[in-house]
C-alpha cells in the first residue's frame, strides 16, 4: 500500500508541474555551434525539473511567467515575430546571467536562436531553501528582468558603450545606462518579495532579512576599525568577500524600501586616499545629511531600484487608463468590449504600462539624457493622469523635485593607477590599470586619486560643481578658485577615448585574485604578530636560560597554535560573531593549550595563550 501511494505521489508531482508552455528548461551540452551554447531541454519528468516547477508553481515566479507570457504577446503584435517561451537554463555556472543567444537540441531537432535570451542560473540554487533572502524565487526574476529590459528596448538591443570600470553594486555610482539596467533588474527581487503570496516564503525572506541585517551591523563595525587602526589584523577586510553578498542582497531590499540610497556613501576621512575610495566604494555607511546630486542619483543603480521599488507600493497599479495600449497585450486584438480590470490584475496592469514606456521611450544604448528620465518622459506622455504619483515617487526616490535638464557627461581618466573593481575586494586583489570617473558625479575620494592634485583644489572644483553642473572641459578654467598648477592637473586627466578603447581588461573576474590578496596579508600580519608574541615568551616568560636551538624549537612548537587563534579570528569576522562568543572560544582554547601543555609548562603556555587571545581579540571587538 505505502509504494502504491508513493508511485501516486510522484506520479501526481509530475502530472500537475509538468508541460508549462511558458517555460522551456535547458541544460548545456558542453558543445557551441558558431559561439553559441547548445542546450537540450530537460524533460519534466527530471528531478530538476521537477523541482523547479513545483518552486514556480507555489511561488511568485509564477506571475513572473504570466509577465513574460504578456510581453511576448505584446511584441507578436507589435512585430510580428512568434512569441517564445521563457528560456531557463540550470547550468554550472556561478550565480545568474541573462544571455543572448544559444541552439536549442530537441527532439533531435537543431535549432539555432541567434536572438533569443535565456537565463542561465546554477543548477545548485535549486537545493538551497527558497523561503530565503535572494533565493530562486528572488534571483530569477531579476535575471529576468534584464532580458524584459533588453528585449522592449526602444533602440533594441545593443552592446552597453560604458566609460565606468567599476562592477555595479547597489551602493555604487556608475553611469546612466548601468545603472537603469541593473536598477530595474534589481526592483524586481523587491517586486517578488512584496507580492510573494507563499506566506512561508514571506516569512523566511523576513526572518533572513532580520539575521543579515543584525550579523552584517557587527562587520561594518569591525570593517570600518580596520581601517581606522593600522594595529588590526584587518579580519573584516580580509573576510569581506564571506559577508558582503549578503550584506548587498540586504541593501537591495531594505535600502531600496527605506530610501537610503539618495544619500551620498559614508566617507572614511584617512590620509591614504587609496583607502578613502575603497571605504567610500563600499557603501557601508551613508551619510544621511548630504544628499546625492542629480548626475549621482541617475548614475545609481540604488536609486533607479528605490524609485521603481516605491513605485509598485502605490495606486499606480490600479489605476487602468483608457489607451490603446492594452489590447497589444491581448492574444486576439480584436476581441471586443474587454474589461481589462477583470482581464490584467493590478501587477500585471502596472507592468503593461511600464513594458509600452520601455518599448517605445528607453533605450538600452547610449541617449541624449538618462534612461530614467526618457522613462519618465515617456511615461508622462502615455499615461499623465499617473504624474502625480510619477512626481511624488521620484521625489522621495531621490530626495529632489524632478526636471528633465541633466549636464554633459563629462569623465576623468588615470591612467597607470591600479583600480580594485569590486567594492567586496579590500585589498583589491582584481585590478585594472585605470580609473575612471564621471566629474559631475566625482566626491573628494574620486579627485583626491590624481597625483598632485591637492584637497584646496578638490573642494574648490568640488564647490563649483555643487552651485552649477560643467558642462565642458574648458570651463574649468575659468574657475576662479582653482590654482593653476590644478587646472593644469584636471584637464590633462580628461577621458582618453582611444586609450581606453585599446585597452586590455580581463575577460572574466577571476576569484582567485580576490582571495589571494587577502590570504597574503593574513600571512604577512601573522608573522609579524607570531615573532613578537615568541619576543615577549623567550624574554619574559619562558623560565630556562635563553639558548638558540631551544628557543628554535619552543618556536615552532607553538606555531599551529598560532594558527588555530589566527584562524578563529578570521571565522568569528567572516560570521560576524558576537563578542562573547568570540571571547568563550578563546577562552576554551587557553584552557586546552594550557591542559595539552603538561604541568611544567602550564602556566607559560597559558600565559602565551593568553596573550594570543588579547591579539586577536583587539582585532574583533
Amino acid at each position: 500500500m505505502k509504494k502504491l501511494l508513493l508511485l501516486l505521489t510522484i506520479l501526481f508531482s509530475v502530472n500537475v508541474f509538468s508541460t508549462d508552455p511558458r517555460l522551456v528548461l535547458l541544460r548545456p551540452t558542453g558543445q557551441k555551434i558558431d559561439g553559441l551554447a547548445e542546450m537540450e531541454v530537460i524533460r519534466d519528468t527530471s528531478q530538476l525539473a521537477v523541482t523547479f516547477h513545483q518552486i514556480a508553481e507555489t511561488t511568485v515566479i509564477d506571475e513572473f511567467l504570466h509577465l513574460h507570457d504578456l510581453l511576448q504577446t505584446y511584441l507578436s503584435n507589435t512585430t510580428g515575430k512568434p512569441s517564445e517561451p521563457a528560456y531557463l537554463a540550470l547550468t554550472d555556472n556561478q550565480g545568474g546571467y541573462a544571455v543572448k543567444g544559444f541552439v536549442l537540441i530537441d527532439q533531435e531537432r537543431t535549432i539555432e536562436k541567434p536572438e533569443s535570451f535565456y537565463v542561465d542560473i546554477n543548477k545548485n540554487v535549486l537545493d538551497r531553501p527558497y523561503n530565503s533572502l535572494m533565493s530562486i524565487t528572488q534571483l530569477y526574476p531579476h535575471e529576468l528582468g534584464h532580458i524584459i529590459y533588453r528585449l522592449l528596448s526602444a533602440s533594441g538591443v545593443s552592446d552597453e558603450s560604458s566609460k565606468n570600470v567599476n562592477v555595479h553594486f547597489f551602493s555604487l555610482i556608475t553611469d546612466y545606462q548601468i545603472a537603469f539596467n541593473e536598477g530595474f533588474a534589481e526592483h524586481l527581487e523587491n517586486i517578488a518579495r512584496l507580492f510573494e503570496t507563499n506566506k512561508e516564503v514571506r516569512q523566511g525572506i523576513e526572518d533572513d532579512t532580520t539575521r543579515i541585517s543584525t550579523v552584517s551591523s557587527r562587520c561594518i563595525k569591525g570593517f570600518r576599525k580596520d581601517f581606522k587602526n593600522p594595529l588590526r589584523f584587518g579580519f573584516y577586510k580580509m573576510s569581506m568577500i564571506a559577508w558582503y553578498q549578503p550584506f548587498e542582497d540586504y541593501k537591495r531590499f531594505a535600502y531600496a524600501l527605506d530610501g537610503r540610497s539618495k544619500y551620498v556613501n559614508g566617507s572614511l576621512h584617512s590620509t591614504n586616499p587609496k583607502s578613502n575610495l575603497i571605504f567610500r566604494n563600499s557603501g557601508v555607511a551613508y551619510d544621511t545629511t548630504q544628499l546625492r546630486n542629480k548626475v549621482q542619483s541617475m548614475a545609481s543603480e540604488g536609486t533607479i531600484s528605490t524609485f521603481f521599488s516605491m513605485l509598485a507600493q502605490t495606486d499606480i497599479k490600479n489605476r487602468y487608463p483608457r489607451h490603446s495600449a492594452y489590447r497589444l497585450f491581448l492574444k486576439d486584438t480584436l476581441t471586443s468590449e474587454v474589461n481589462f480590470e477583470q482581464r490584467f490584475s493590478p501587477l500585471q496592469n502596472m507592468f503593461i504600462k511600464y513594458f509600452y514606456v520601455l518599448n517605445k521611450h528607453v533605450s538600452f544604448g547610449q541617449t541624449e539624457r538618462t534612461q530614467l528620465i526618457d522613462f519618465i518622459e515617456g511615461y508622462l506622455i502615455e499615461f499623465p493622469g499617473d504624474s502625480e504619483i510619477i512626481m511624488s515617487t521620484y521625489r522621495k526616490a531621490a530626495g529632489e523635485y524632478y526636471s528633465p535638464e541633466m549636464p554633459a557627461d563629462l569623465w576623468f581618466m588615470i591612467k597607470d593607477q591600479p583600480h580594485g573593481v569590486l567594492a567586496m575586494d579590500a585589498y583589491a586583489g582584481l585590478s585594472i590599470p585605470v580609473y575612471t570617473f564621471s566629474l559631475n558625479a566625482a566626491e573628494m575620494e574620486d579627485l583626491m586619486m590624481i597625483e598632485g592634485l591637492t584637497e584646496p583644489d578638490a573642494t574648490a572644483l568640488l564647490n563649483y560643481r555643487d552651485k552649477q553642473f560643467i558642462n565642458s572641459y574648458d570651463e574649468i578654467n575659468s574657475i576662479k578658485e582653482l590654482s593653476s598648477e590644478g587646472k593644469k592637473l584636471l584637464v590633462s586627466h580628461r577621458f582618453d577615448e582611444d586609450y581606453f578603447e585599446n585597452l586590455e581588461f580581463p575577460e572574466e573576474l577571476n576569484i582567485k585574485s580576490v582571495i589571494t590578496a587577502p590570504l597574503k596579508k593574513l600571512g604577512l600580519y601573522s608573522g609579524i604578530y607570531f615573532i613578537a608574541l615568541m619576543v615577549v615568551y623567550i624574554m619574559f616568560l619562558q623560565k630556562r636560560p635563553i639558548r638558540f636551538k631551544a628557543s628554535v624549537k619552543s618556536i615552532f612548537g607553538f606555531l599551529p597554535l598560532w594558527m588555530v587563534f589566527v584562524l578563529t579570528g578570521l571565522i568569528a569576522a567572516a560570521l560576524g560573531w558576537q563578542w562573547t562568543i568570540s571571547l568563550a572560544v578563546m577562552v576554551i582554547l587557553i584552557l586546552i593549550s594550557a591542559l595539552l601543555a603538561g604541568k611544567k609548562k602550564r602556566k607559560q603556555v597559558g600565559m602565551l595563550s593568553g596573550l594570543m587571545a588579547i591579539v586577536i581579540l583587539f582585532s574583533i571587538i
